[in-house]
């Protein structure tokens, strides 16, 4: 009974052996499956994690790209503004300069123009001989140069000793013919005994009085004024032509009278010519 005793004992060594292999087994491999499942779960995440990673380095790289594409843009546009400005400089500059020039050009034609009418204005004065034609040349001249719409052209008479200036030439002024002006009264007197021209504004009201007074002096000697008492409308003021006009009147309208009397006084040219014959 003995024997019998110890084999049941073997026998439930062995089964209690077999179960605990078992159910270490069974452990084991469900811990395997479980640590598995883990780490295929962890696996998963990581690949997840990558593809998020992959993705935002993929879109920062398209970003860098777009970037470097606007850096260029901006370079691009930089070196544009930078060019527009330069040609803008140069076209301002040539407008400048052809502004210049125009302004230029405009002053060396007026220049000319002024020489022109001053050449005109002294060869007419010139080119007769006769008194009321050169009275008439000193009327036009005044009227279409100057823009006088009245005046009258003084001579000096000597009475008695005494000096004074006789209108012998009145344009729409009837003001001033037949009067005499005494010498060196008024701005008529004082300009033929001066010898200084009388200039005053146009634009101011002088109740009657000229606005210019014009000795003609021949050598030293005061050979009459010429007094312009109105202007034009449309001329409000003497600009720089007019005095120079004012300059050649005042030397040829001199001489022009004062040659066209002694020519008419010798009779015409071969009288005036006798005296050069008494020379010879």
């Amino acid at each position: 009974m003995s024997k019998t005793h110890g084999e049941s004992k073997d026998h439930l060594d062995l089964t209690d052996l077999t179960a605990r292999r078992e159910e270490f087994l069974e452990t084991f491999f469900r811990k395997g499956a479980e640590f598995a499942a883990e780490l295929l779960a962890e696996m998963e995440k990581i690949r997840g994690e990558n593809k998020a990673l992959s993705d935002e380095n993929a879109a920062l790289r398209r970003q860098l790209a777009s970037d470097d594409a606007i850096r260029d843009l901006l370079s691009k546009i930089e070196v544009l503004e930078n060019e527009k400005a330069a040609l803008f400089h140069k076209v301002h500059g040539a407008k400048d300069c052809g502004g210049d020039l125009v302004d230029k050009y405009a002053e060396v034609e007026k220049e000319l123009d002024a020489m022109a009418n001053l050449y005109v204005a002294s060869y007419q004065l010139h080119a007769t001989l006769e008194p009321q034609e050169v009275l008439g040349v000193i009327e036009q001249l005044l009227a279409q140069l100057v823009g006088t719409k009245s005046f009258a052209i003084y001579l000096r008479r000597e009475d008695a000793g005494a000096l004074f200036l006789v209108p012998v030439h009145a344009y729409h002024c009837d003001t001033a013919a037949g009067t005499r002006t005494a010498w060196g009264e008024g701005p008529i007197g004082e300009a033929a005994e001066t010898q200084v021209q009388y200039v005053a504004d146009p634009r101011r009201k002088l109740n009657g009085a000229p606005l210019a007074c014009i000795p003609m002096v021949l050598g030293r000697t005061t050979v009459g004024v010429i007094a312009i008492f109105e202007l034009f409308e449309q001329k409000t003021e003497f600009v720089r032509i007019d005095f120079e006009l004012f300059k050649l009147l005042a030397l040829h309208a001199a001489s022009a009278i004062v040659g066209a009397g002694l020519f008419t006084r010798a009779g015409g040219v071969g009288g005036a010519l006798d005296v050069y014959r008494q020379l010879g």
